[in-house]
């Protein structure tokens, strides 16, 4: 099994939010974007191209993964509170 390697950069806008959170939230988010992309509860976005979301508790991390460049890209973080609004 080869296993890739992935060069990991976050958006401005994403760091922002991470910040904003307690010290255990940041820890938390930050551990499960440098898991990516062998674990977590991963879902392609249906009509986005490329964007995928992870699940990690009451957040969504919305991010690109380029195979070719081996870079996942984290756009950003939000709270999922409700469902319809949260990818807007």
């Amino acid at each position: 099994m080869i296993r890739m390697t992935y060069a990991y950069e976050i958006k401005k806008k994403a760091m922002k939010f991470i910040r904003k959170q307690p010290p255990k939230q940041q820890k938390r988010i930050l551990s499960a974007i440098y898991a990516l992309p062998l674990s977590g509860d991963i879902k392609k976005l249906k009509g986005t191209g490329g964007i995928y979301r992870l699940r990690v508790g009451e957040f969504r991390l919305l991010f690109e993964m380029s195979s070719q460049t081996n870079t996942i890209t984290l756009i950003c973080v939000t709270d999922a509170d409700n469902r319809g609004q949260i990818y807007k």
